[in-house]
Order: structure tokens, then C-alpha cells, then sequence
């Protein structure tokens, strides 16, 4: 019975210890928000802020539904009291930048005023599961402008890039270990004409 009774003790000290190396790992992985304020007019007020951090975003699970595919859940994060005309850095719980652009409350584009704030002119990263980089994703004047490909050393494979008016590709360079090596130009949707790199 002492036997059981020294074992469950050293059982529950070591669970201690591993609960508090998790939820200090977790204090680690929150990025505290930073903030530089611009010195003039022509820069912008800069932050460096995590999706971790509930001062800085609503965090919600919400359903998503897709054509021909199972519903699945997804996290949503919500910027509260985004700051207009500021630069955000925004990182995920791995410390991996997700998203970076400027933030405006109203956003002009061709006479057309939107009034939703939003991130208009932004790179979105994604990362493999080995947490290499996989693709960047560039809007401008909030639409599509170009996506680039990269492989496991981090060289470029892919760049896309698509009309702004109606998001269909123009143009597809192809990469080689990192030197171009091919630019297929689109005409319509599947029908491109290829050419060559010196």
C-alpha cells in the first residue's frame, strides 16, 4: 500500500510539473502587442500583435459550409478597436506572421468608396506542417494581385498573378530551384501561350 501511495505521489508532482511547463510554454507563445507611433505624416503607426492576444482579437469557432465537401469548424478572429491607417504585423499561436498591411476604416477604388474597414492592401502566409513557408497571398486596392509558391528550401516554384477586375490569371511564371524558367500567359481561363526564360 506504501508502494501505490509513494507512486501516486511521485505521479502527481510530475503532472504538476508538466501542467506548468504547458501553460508557461502557452505565456510564451503570446506575442506581447508592440506599438511604434509614427514620427510624421507620410509613415504610419506600426503593431506587432498576436491572434492570442483577447485585448487585440475576439476569438470564436464558427461553422464553415462548402459546396461538395463536409461542414467543418474553423477559428474566426475578429480585430477589436483596430486602430485606421496603422501598419499590423499579425502572427499566429506559433509565432509563424500570418498577415501584414495597413488597416482603413474607408477605401476608395475607382470612385467607389467602401465604408467597411478592412485590410485592403495586405500578404497573407501560409506554412506547410513542417512549418516552412508555402504560399504568400498579395491583395491590392482589395482585390487579387498575385500568389507565390515556395518549395521546402524556400525557393519560389509558382508566382500567379490574376486581373484586378475580374480575378482570372493573366500570367503563371514557373521556377526551377529558384531561377525562372518558364512564363505561360493566359488568354482565357485554360488556354495560355508559353514563353521561355533566357
Amino acid at each position: 500500500m506504501k508502494i501505490i501511495m509513494a507512486l501516486l505521489f511521485i505521479w502527481s508532482l510530475f503532472s504538476c510539473n508538466i501542467t506548468s511547463e504547458k501553460e508557461n510554454g502557452n505565456k510564451e507563445n503570446i506575442i506581447i502587442s508592440k506599438f511604434k507611433h509614427k514620427k510624421n505624416a507620410s509613415e504610419s503607426d506600426t503593431l506587432w500583435v498576436s491572434q492570442n492576444d483577447s485585448t487585440v482579437f475576439k476569438k470564436e469557432q464558427v461553422m464553415i459550409h462548402r459546396p461538395c465537401s463536409n461542414p467543418e469548424f474553423t477559428m474566426h478572429y475578429e480585430l477589436l478597436k483596430p486602430i485606421d491607417q496603422a501598419y499590423y504585423y499579425i502572427y499566429n499561436d506559433k509565432q509563424q506572421l500570418i498577415s501584414e498591411g495597413k488597416y482603413t476604416k474607408e477605401f476608395t477604388y475607382e470612385g467607389q468608396t467602401s465604408k467597411v474597414g478592412n485590410f485592403y492592401n495586405e500578404k497573407s502566409y501560409y506554412y506547410k506542417n513542417n512549418g516552412n513557408l508555402k504560399t504568400i497571398h498579395y491583395m491590392k486596392d482589395g482585390r487579387n494581385d498575385k500568389v507565390e509558391l515556395y518549395d521546402n528550401k524556400k525557393r519560389l516554384t509558382e508566382v500567379t498573378y490574376f486581373d484586378k477586375k475580374s480575378s482570372d490569371k493573366e500570367k503563371v511564371e514557373i521556377y526551377d530551384k529558384g531561377k525562372l524558367e518558364e512564363t505561360r500567359i493566359y488568354k482565357s481561363f485554360d488556354t495560355y501561350y508559353t514563353v521561355k526564360a533566357d
